[in-house]
């Protein structure tokens, strides 16, 4: 809120002179007299402007309360949102058995519905690839040549990662004592065992069956590493790769992919193949299109997020791609073609590399009719049904009940009708408060000629009044009357339910009948639900009506005219409206009177210092005759 400039318009505040010490005359107080006029003009733009500040505070506490009661009954997000139909649900429903839930909208009607077989649920189409994704973790280097070995890995490290447990594997002394001596060619076996021990003992494993990492040797007697179901990395110690390049193997090289990685990078077992330009394909009528520089996770997000109605996903554990269709039921849910590019089959899900499961219809009887579904969630008679399991053949049926439970909505109808009511009385309170206009703002001497008490009661009354007739609130709270008494939807409006208004001296608000509310809820619930919920129903005509006055988005001017008088605290339109641009005006114009003020003091004063100089001349010549004259007499 904008800040009232003090005036500080001390009678000495342009003294340049001398003041009435040859005259004795009170300079100080003449011109103060002289000057009056122009501080009562600085104090009347003073009081202007703590005017404008306690009107801005005004809207602002109607402002206030206008956005807390929008925000409890009307907003999206509110457990009591007034314009969401669940807030009306009047009907329970319970079940039997935990193989479905259920869950009663304010359509349905009380009665009993028997579930006598769940016989299966829907599921989605899946396509998983049938092989690992990744290549295999296997060097490039074969080990038959120990003597080479020795020289290029005595006292080298590699460091293995397994799911985040980092182990240091160093071919020391010992390791290269352990193994065979030959003359020529030495048995690789020797070495892919010798290095077993070593990982065995680095990772704990007591044994062949808990073994996590298994050496191997490829065809060319090159060295593997497989670790199922886990993510396993290669990497050098600090910068040092010696070991690694020995071993025909790159810094970081591991056995499942990374989702980090461009898809040119990707270790993919069946290669990405890509002449040129970009993978472009389809899923469901969808046009993908990724360049090679993209990661994995971005073509995953981007896929995941569009309207192919799919879920891609890696699973680093089976070392697998799994497409899902988001749409339970049986039927081609997923239907992919390749049109530049490999993409999909190098991942497995398309051609002889990829396997197909079929999605399928839920299938159960209700009420000795079979139903046949494609979602697990269903609706039947206003009852939301959600199968969670299938049920056995000598399974009881499963019953579920619905009652009518309108007493649910009682209380929070009557503190709806009691929140109404006190906004209402607050703006009719703010439009017909006394004014007291022989209290206007103290100045800051007056105020330090009074005690507090005296302060906080003189402002009280000078504050009281300031949105007295004000149009735009009682134009608001007229509107607001008008609708609680004038929307009809179906017939029926808050009347029927004994929400009627309490009297002409209540000035606009409502009593509520607990009796007639509860029969009319009873027989029906719809209605109610209807005459706030409706397009043109209360809850979307208040809000509107709210909103209209109290926005705060979007540019100067196009705001709610109560944000465009006085502006909201913490946004734009703090300093940004029409009260606030007055408090500027009135603080330009106080800094041009007191300017003008100071003038006016400096020519004053310098007219009365001459005044003293003449008056002070006079004096002198006076004594000089004087002392001339007495001369004479002798």
């Amino acid at each position: 809120m904008s800040s009232v400039t003090s005036s500080t318009t001390s009678p000495l505040s342009a003294k340049t002179g001398m003041g009435g010490l040859v005259s004795g005359m009170d300079i100080d107080e003449l011109v103060s007299s002289l000057t009056a006029t122009s501080r009562e003009k600085i104090l009347k733009q003073e009081q202007n402007i703590q005017k404008y500040e306690w009107k801005q505070e005004s809207y602002r506490t109607i402002s206030k309360a206008l956005k807390e009661f929008q925000t409890k009954y009307f907003d999206l997000l509110s457990k009591t949102n007034l314009r969401s139909p669940a807030f009306f649900k009047t009907v329970a429903s319970t079940a039997t058995s935990d193989a479905v839930s259920v869950s009663a909208s304010a359509s349905a009607t009380a009665g009993t519905m028997v579930i006598n077989s769940i016989t299966q649920l829907a599921t989605s189409q899946k396509i998983t690839s049938k092989v690992p994704a990744s290549q295999d973790l296997v060097g490039t280097a074969a080990v038959t040549d120990l003597t080479a070995l020795e020289t290029s890995l005595k006292g080298k490290s590699i460091l293995m990662n397994l799911d985040g447990q980092a182990r240091t594997i160093t071919f020391d002394q010992d390791f290269f004592d352990s193994l065979p001596k030959l003359p020529e060619v030495a048995d690789p076996e020797d070495f892919r065992s010798a290095l077993q021990g070593k990982i065995d003992s680095a990772f704990g494993v007591s044994g062949d069956s808990d073994r996590v990492i298994e050496v191997g040797l490829s065809a060319g007697d090159n060295l593997s590493f497989t670790a199922a179901g886990s993510t396993l990395t290669l990497n050098g110690v600090g910068s040092d790769t010696t070991a690694l390049d020995a071993l025909g193997f790159t810094n970081g090289q591991s056995n499942k992919l990374r989702l980090s990685s461009t898809l040119q990078d990707l270790s993919l077992a069946a290669p990405l193949e890509l002449a040129s330009g970009t993978h472009q394909f389809k899923i469901n009528g969808v046009e993908f299109s990724f360049s090679k520089d993209e990661t994995l996770s971005a073509v995953i997000n981007r896929i995941n997020a569009s309207d192919a109605g799919v879920t891609l996903s890696y699973s680093s554990i089976t070392d697998k791609f799994t497409m899902t269709a988001k749409a339970t039921g049986s039927g081609d849910r997923i239907v992919v073609s390749e049109t530049n590019g490999n993409f999909l089959s190098a991942l497995g899900l398309t051609g002889a590399n990829s396997d197909t499961v079929e999605g399928k219809n839920a299938i159960l009887t209700i009420n000795g009719q079979e139903v046949i579904r494609t979602s697990n969630t269903i609706n039947i008679d206003g009852i939301d049904l959600t199968l969670n399991k299938t049920t056995g053949v000598g399974d009881s049926p499963i019953t579920v009940n619905t009652v009518s439970d309108t007493t649910q909505l009682m209380e929070p109808v009557k503190k709806f009708v009691e929140d109404y009511n006190t906004l209402i009385e607050s703006l009719n309170k703010a439009v017909k408060e006394t004014v007291y206009r022989d209290f206007p703002p103290l100045s800051d001497t007056q105020k330090e000629e009074m005690s507090e008490e005296q302060i906080k009661k003189w402002e009280e009354k000078a504050r009281s009044g300031m949105l007295r007739g004000d149009s735009l609130v009682r134009g608001l709270a007229s509107k607001l009357q008008e609708s609680m008494a004038a929307i009809t939807v179906n017939g029926v409006s808050l009347s029927t339910f004994g929400i009627t208004s309490a009297g002409y001296n209540e000035n606009g608000k409502l009593k509520l009948d607990e009796e007639k509310l509860q029969k009319a809820l009873t027989a029906n619930p719809q209605g109610f639900q209807d005459l706030f919920t409706a397009e043109k129903g209360l809850s979307n005509t208040l809000n509107g009506f709210i909103s209209e006055a109290i926005k705060t988005n979007g540019p100067k001017g196009t705001r709610g005219y109560l944000t465009e008088m006085a502006g909201v605290s913490s946004t734009t339109s703090d300093t940004e409206n029409s009260l606030a641009d007055k408090i500027k005006a009135s603080n330009e114009m106080i800094r041009k009177l007191q300017d003008r003020l100071e003038k006016e003091e400096t020519r004053l004063w310098s007219r009365f210092t001459a005044m003293e100089k003449a008056i002070q001349q006079l004096n002198n010549q006076s004594s000089y005759i004087s002392q001339f004259s007495g001369n004479a007499g002798y």
